[in-house]
Formats: structure tokens, sequence, C-alpha cells
């Protein structure tokens, strides 16, 4: 720990010799304590004050209003060229009225101001006359003509009249309805070709990756999918800011609730059986002022249960597995306090619990092979806003998290003690199967402090134009703690009734010291430390150009290996908008944008073994498992940099080492977007990324035949022991490609609301973006690598709408349509006993000649369309109270489309394992006081 505590203190005496120091000093002096962002949260407004010619207007007095802005309305004036600027604004809906002697007040309506971007406004004024004063304009433009970045934006009115498939979740809110994401869990997923751990979560300005948010909590969130500039210079796949409520000024009571059933399934077919699925949810909030325009509350608790039984196996090949149960109860709690006009503060609070039962998925799972999972986390953060003068902001963020998670076998709740030496066993052949208990007890402590701090100016200058330009110094230290063992503290192997082979499981190496069975307890710790400048320029009146720079340090290391990352890393990054007609109606945008990857501490992990193990295969002559043992893991198990074995050096005794390189990815984007009506836009865009030099880990001690089916006869081992040995690099022949097409409109005011979008897209390369990937292990397999992606989706459409039809009733859908993603024909691997050899390109099946590529099939799931609706009725008029019921109904079409299949060769090959779920109803209220 040592040697991280003094890199720490190198690299915050680097941030002084680069001007940061004070900034650093002001954050902990003010004792703070939250966690930092890695996007702006506080939003802005910008626009122009133009007389009828077109000419600019100095000194006009624009205030802007909202419910949800502490202390008042917020005033500045027009300059000499008319723009003005209010920064630090709580997003939400605001009225911007622009006042001046002699000259109509003009009020400007429905202006939505974000969590990044700021929203535009131009005013053009006329002279006062006897019959009319104010001139009011019920529309703000919906067309951002300053930024170039790719976005989805919404509101919690919005969020919540649309039928989504979970209500839960962030995660699978922004697959159903953002364009290039797919397979998104409740928290988590793929945007754009990045992987699920290249996000930034983004919640009051806090990096909130792993956290569970309160969903309902929400005030508005924004999903960047590309074109997101220097300060977020470490996310390679999205960078999503979500802003929790506030409060006001009035007291406010809100609860949710809602319950989803099976039984509530009217369609299902005859032959097809309804397990039972129960999922109550319940979500009281509570919020106001403490003091009037001074100091705000709001506080929100989320409790949840759901009982999911599994259902008979498709394939009818396993038995139904137990009855999933899973429970939380998660609140958060913010508290807002406006110092002074120019100064604000704010803490936020989150706080989860969950246990699961059962908790293993899989119809190869025995109920003897499952497991149970407790989860207690916890975040807690400060920031600081400051005005410093009309023209400089200032912020400050303090924060720290923990997560405790603690995974188990089921048994464990009857026999603490005995469930952790019950033997589990896993069958291979004919089919596989878990049984005889659950294979891992595991418990983690992930731990993480972060501070950013923010400085903004905004200037004018005559030769140069307006500028805002913003420093952003971001730190964030994690220390990550796992205890990893086996029940039993071994595994066995089965082929059909014949044993294969035992995997035995050390709390040390055996090959260095006496054998101690057990748990293998490890660490790793580091930080990353994000520094960037950026310089949004408006050259012209038309013409905004935002050029930056990111610095960014990765550290990080662990308990057996010692330092195992130092990288330094500068990323440009350049973005033009143009103001086509100079009307705010039209945008042609382009970028050009760098990324690396940034989280040091899981790629340390990733190089820590997890524990030392021995397999032997079981002798028939003996009944032992006693012959071709081989060790794996341990510090000897795991090399950096040395792609050609342990020995570090190619047959001929040429050196082979490698320096760990910096993953980058290189995004261009070129799009356009026109507000053809008012409150309508239409826009297409185009995004193209390359990563190049992903973190790898593979196999390097294994000396394969030339078809990779086996070892080669003239010796298997390239350091003369049978062990497995996983070295972390950077290979330049790994890579992905992410081309696409977006084309989208949007409405966000009225009766009607809506976002749709059709994407074209294209996800090919040999690595899928984890670290875990197949190619390197197996040198002869690497030809069948390259190709089309699982993620891979060709065409994608996607409607979210609401429709407002009377005061009193409202109807949502949601649409998406997919492509089917490709998958591939594996065959089994004698050597490792996996299903991991190819004999075609990957995402095909071979055809009758197996030398001949020309006959192989492209092998892609069929494609998938889900049509969720929603209705909601305001029962206000019945019951004097303000309560709306609604219903979704999800999957009307009650498609029980195939969303995945038995890849292992065999029988069963092709087999569905999985499908769409079937059309089903949840019924919720919401009261409002």
């Amino acid at each position: 720990m040592h040697h991280h505590l003094s890199r720490v203190a190198s690299a915050l005496g680097a941030l002084a010799s680069v001007g940061l120091g004070a900034f650093v000093t002001i954050a902990v002096g003010s004792a703070l304590a939250p966690r930092p962002a890695q996007a702006q949260v506080v939003g802005s407004i910008v626009g122009n004050v133009f007389d009828q010619t077109g000419v600019p207007i100095k000194g006009v007095r624009v205030a802007a209003s909202s419910p949800t802005q502490i202390g008042g309305d917020k005033i500045t004036y027009s300059n000499d060229d008319g723009f003005f600027r209010l920064p630090g604004l709580q997003p939400g809906i605001f009225e911007v009225r622009a006042t001046a002697p002699k000259l109509k007040t003009v009020l400007q309506k429905e202006v939505h101001v974000g969590v990044n971007a700021a929203a535009e406004v131009s005013v053009v004024m006329d002279v006062v006359t006897q019959t009319e004063e104010i001139k009011v304009v019920e529309k703000a433009p919906i067309v951002s003509t300053t930024t170039a970045a790719v976005k989805e934006v919404f509101d919690s009115e919005f969020v919540d009249r649309l039928p989504m498939d979970k209500r839960t979740g962030y995660g699978g809110f922004i697959r159903d309805t953002v364009p290039g994401a797919s397979n998104g869990g409740d928290w988590t997923a793929r945007v754009r070709g990045g992987n699920s751990q290249q996000n930034g979560i983004l919640v009051e300005g806090f990096h909130m990756a792993n956290q569970k948010i309160t969903l309902n909590s929400l005030a508005a969130l924004e999903v960047q999918s590309a074109g997101y500039g220097a300060e977020n210079a470490g996310y390679a796949g999205s960078v999503v800011n979500m802003v929790t409520k506030s409060g006001s000024n009035a007291y406010e009571l809100d609860v949710g609730a809602f319950h989803e059933d099976s039984r509530l399934r009217p369609f299902m077919p005859g032959n097809e059986s309804n397990p039972l699925i129960t999922n109550t949810f319940f979500n009281p909030a509570v919020s106001g002022p403490i003091i009037r325009d001074k100091l705000w509350f709001y506080f929100n608790v989320e409790s949840r249960y759901q009982a999911t039984n599994r259902g008979p196996d498709p394939a009818g090949l396993y038995v139904e597995p137990p009855v999933l149960l899973y429970g939380n109860v998660r609140g958060t709690l913010k508290m807002t306090w406006q110092v002074s006009p120019r100064n604000k503060v704010q803490t936020f609070t989150l706080v989860n619990r969950e246990w699961n039962m059962n908790h293993r998925e899989g119809f190869d799972v025995d109920p003897t092979a499952q497991r149970m999972r407790d989860w207690y986390d916890y975040f807690t953060g400060v920031t600081w806003e400051s005005l410093l003068t009309d023209t400089v902001f200032f912020k400050s963020q303090i924060g720290y998290q923990r997560f405790l998670r603690t995974d188990k076998p089921e048994s464990c709740r009857v026999d603490p003690i005995g469930c952790q030496h019950e033997i589990p066993i896993e069958q291979n052949f004919p089919r596989r199967q878990h049984y005889g208990n659950h294979d891992a007890t595991n418990q983690l402590i992930d731990s993480g402090f972060e501070v950013v701090n923010t400085l903004e100016w905004f200037g004018n200058t005559k030769r140069f134009g307006d500028h805002a330009v913003k420093f952003v110094s971001r730190y964030f230290g994690r220390m990550y703690e796992t205890a990893d063992g086996t029940p039993g503290d071994m595994k066995i192997f089965y082929n059909g009734q014949t044993p294969d082979r035992r995997r035995e499981f050390y709390s040390n190496d055996p090959r260095l010291s006496a054998p101690r069975l057990g748990y293998w307890v490890s660490s790793a710790t580091g930080f990353r430390m994000v520094n960037s400048l950026q310089d949004s320029m408006r050259i012209s009146r038309s013409l905004t150009v935002t050029p930056g720079l990111a610095l960014t340090i990765n550290h990080a290391g662990n308990s057996l290996m010692g330092n195992v990352i130092e990288q330094t890393s500068v990323t440009p990054h350049l973005a033009v908008a143009w103001d086509a007609f100079s009307d705010g109606t039209t945008v042609i945008r382009g970028s050009f944008n760098q990324y690396v990857d940034t989280d040091a501490v899981r790629i340390a992990r990733h190089a820590l073994a997890g524990g030392v193990s021995r397999e032997c295969r079981y002798n028939p002559a003996t009944q032992e498992f006693d012959v071709e043992c081989r060790y794996s893991g341990g510090v000897g198990g795991r090399t950096m940099g040395l792609p050609c074995g342990p020995a570090g050096a190619h047959p001929d005794g040429s050196p082979c080492r490698e320096e760990l390189k910096t993953p980058r990815t290189w995004e261009y984007t070129l799009g356009a977007e026109r507000e053809i009506s008012p409150g309508v836009g239409l826009g297409t865009d185009f995004i193209y990324r390359n990563y190049t030099n992903p973190y790898e880990r593979r196999e390097t001690n294994r000396i394969w035949n030339a078809g990779g089916t086996a070892l080669a006869r003239e010796g298997g081992w390239r350091n003369g022991v049978a062990q497995t040995i996983d070295d972390l690099g950077t290979p330049a022949g790994a890579q992905r490609r992410y081309v696409a097409v977006t084309t989208s409109i949007k409405k966000r005011e009225g009766g009607l609301r809506m976002t749709g979008s059709y994407t074209w897209s294209r996800l090919s390369g040999n690595v899928g973006g984890e670290e875990d990937n197949e190619w390197g292990n197996i040198g002869p397999r690497d030809v069948y690598l390259w190709g089309d992606l699982p993620n891979d989706r060709r065409h994608e459409i996607r409607v979210s709408a609401s429709y407002q039809v009377n005061k009193w009733f409202s109807a949502g859908t949601n649409f998406s349509y997919f492509s089917g993603s490709p998958y591939s024909r594996r065959y089994r691997n004698d050597e490792t006993g996996q299903w991991e050899n190819y004999r075609a390109v990957v995402g095909n099946t071979p055809g009758v000649d197996i030398n001949d590529p020309a006959d192989d099939r492209a092998l892609r799931l069929p494609d998938v369309q889900r049509v969720n609706v929603q209705l909601r009725a305001n029962l206000k008029p019945l019951v004097g109270y303000n309560v709306e019921a609604y219903a979704d109904f999800l999957n009307v079409l009650s498609l029980r489309t195939v969303t995945s299949v038995v890849t292992d060769d065999g029988p069963n090959f092709g087999a569905p394992s999985g499908t769409l779920d079937p059309f089903r109803t949840r019924l919720g209220l919401r009261f409002r006081y």
C-alpha cells in the first residue's frame, strides 16, 4: 500500500506543478465529502439578444426562473455583442425573461436546461407600443448549435410515461432507448462498440459505476454516445449524466408502486408453461424546504421483492431450477443549501442493501449448486459551487463509496459450516451440468475516494470571439480486496459417469512453500487522474469550435505483482458546430476524439491470479486423480508483456518483452440536425470508432499443434512444466471497429413527445472488449476470430413516445427492432475440456467440405422486435386527489423470438436456450401531493 500512497503523493505534487494544487487545497480545506464527476452536471443557459434588424443589444437584463432553482431568479446582462450566459443552474424547465427600457419584455417559456450542454435561447426585442409590452415565446429551440455531442436527453416525466421492460435500472432503459446500445442488464449497457466497463456513469457529477441508483429519484438523464470531448477522455463507451430531484419551496409527497404477476399473461400458448413470477415495488419520496430559498431536501426510498420461477428448459434437457428470490431496500438523501447568491453546497448520499436466494442462472445448474448473495453498498459526497465573479465559475467535489458483497452456496443458509465442505461437481459430457454444491465462496470490499475540481472562465474578445474555457482536474483512488475460495477446496469434473479431472484450490502457492488449501486473499489498489482543458470558442455568431487536450495518469498494482500499470497519456480532441443559417434551427457538426481505458485497478485485478489451483486427470488404473497434473494461477501463473512465454524469449533466443501501451479509441463523428417545425428536430450522425491495443489476457505456456486441437507432440509446454500461464498485454493484433449511421427524430414538448431513430451499424474485430477474450490463447485458432462480433446488430429501429390524449388520460409506447446477432459453432477442445475450437470464421458454421470456406454458412439469431404500451389515467376527477393509475403491457405482440441458442457442437446445437419474455402486464399507482 505504501508504494501506492507514494505515487499518490507524487501525482498530487505534479498537479501543483501545473497549477492544480490550489484546487486540491480548496477542495480539502472546505471539508466537503463526496466523489467527483467526469462531466458538468450543473446546467446553464446561453443566448443572444437582437433587435428586429439583427443588431445586438447591450445591457438587457436576463432573468431565469424555475421551481427547481434554489435561491430564486438567476440574473445577468447581455454584453456588447448581445451575448449572455447564466451558469450554475439546476436542470429543469425554465422561463427566461428579457427586459430593457423602451423595449418590449420578452418571456421565453419551456427552456429545457439539461445536465451538460448549455440550453440556447435567441431573444428578439421590439420597441414598446401602447398596446403590447410583453411578447411570449412558447417554445425554445430544440437544436443545439454549439456542441457536436451525439446524445439523448430524458426528463423524469417522460421516463415515467414509458412502458419500459424494467422500471428499476438505468442500464435496461439505456438499452431500450439509446441508439447503438445493446446487452444492457439492469445496471450496465454496451454502447457504440464499447464494453460494459467503458461507460462513465455519473450521478450528481460523481462517477458511480456499479452503484444502484433509484431511477424514480432522477430529475433528468442524459446519455452521450459519441463526441463528448476532452473532459470525458477516460470513457470509450458512453457518458451517462444523471441528476436527482432537489425539492422546491413547496412540500411534496410522491409515492409510486407497481406489481407484476405472471398470472396477468392472458395470451400464453397452450403448449407453453407459465411459471409464477411476482415483482412488487414501493417507492415513497418526500421533499421540500427547510428554509425557503435557502435550504432544501429530497429523500427517496425504494423497496422491491421479486420471486421468479424459472420454468421448464425450452430444450427439455434439464429439470426446472428453484425459485429465484430477490429483495432490496435502497434510498437517497439530497440536501441543497444556497449559502449566498453566488455560493451553493449540496450533499448527496446513497445506500443500497440487496439479497438473493438461488441466484445462479442457467438450466444446467442443479438446485444443489445454487448460490446466495448479500450486498451492502453506500456512497456519500459533497459539492460546492461558486460563481467567483460574473465570468468565473468554480466547482469542487469530494466523495467516498464502499461496496461489501458476499457470494456463498445456497446451502449456507441452513448449514453455515457444512456448506463449506461439500465438493462441487461439473459434468461436461454428454451435456454440461453443475451439481453437488455451488463452486465458489467470495467476499469483496471495494472502496473509492474521488476529488474533482472545475474552473470555468467565460470571456469575450473583439478579435477572437466568445470563449468558455474549462479546466477540470479529476482524481479517483480505489482499493479492491477479495477473498475467493471453493467449498471443499476442490472441484471434480465428469464425462457422464466417468471422472475426468479434479481441480484443487490453495491459499498459497504450493510450488513455493508447503501447500495450504483454502481461501485466496488478494488486493489491488491504484488511482487515475484526468486533467483536461478545453475552450468552446464562438468564433462568429454561427461557428463554434471546441479544441481540447486531456492528460491522463494511470497507476495500479496488486498484492502479488506490485506495480502493474504506470501510464501517462495525452489525448487530443476537437469539435466543430456550425449554425448553418444563423437562426438556431440547423447545425452541422463534427468531432475527432481519442479516448483511453482508465480503469487500471480493474486490469490490476486481472493480473492477479485467481488463486493457485492444480488440475489432475483421472487415472482408471489407480482410480485416483494423479496423471497429467498441472498448476494454474499464482505469481508464476501470470506475466506481463511476455507474449512468447514465461521465459521472455523466442526459440532463437531473441527477447519478446513488450511494454504495455495505453488502449486508445479513435473516434470520428459527422452529423447534421434541423428543427423542421417548432419543437421537432430531425438529425443524422455518422460514428466511426476503432478500438486499438485493448488489454488482453492470453495463455502463453502451451505449444499447440498446427490445428490448435492438441498440444504439440515434440513438447507441449514452453517452460517444460504442465502449467497454464496468463500474460497481460496490449497487442496490436487485437482490435474491434464500430461503424454506424443513425437518423433520429425528436419532439420533447406538447401533447406528443417522442424520440425515434434508425441505426445501421457494424461491429467487427477479434476481441469483444473484455479482457478474457479468446484471441491469443490458441495461436492456430486466431485466424478464425476476426469477424462480426456477438453484439453486432446491422439494423436497429427504436421509438419511445408518450401522448397526452386529454387532461386525465395519456398513452405511451416503446418499440424496438434489432436484426439478429451472429453466433458461432464451437467444438470441444480435449486439451482444455472446453467448447472453444472453431472450424469456420466466427459467426459461421462449416459446410460439407471443412477445408473450403466457400461453403461455410453464416449463423445469425432471428430478428427481434418488442412493442410495449402504457395506458395511464389521472383519477383526480373521481377521487379528488392527484392519483394516477397505469398499466404497462409488455411485448403486446406476444412474440417468443429466440434470443440465444446452444452453441456447443452436438445433437443440441442450435436448440433455443433463451426467448423473449411473453406478453405480460404491470399495474401501477402514483400519488402526488
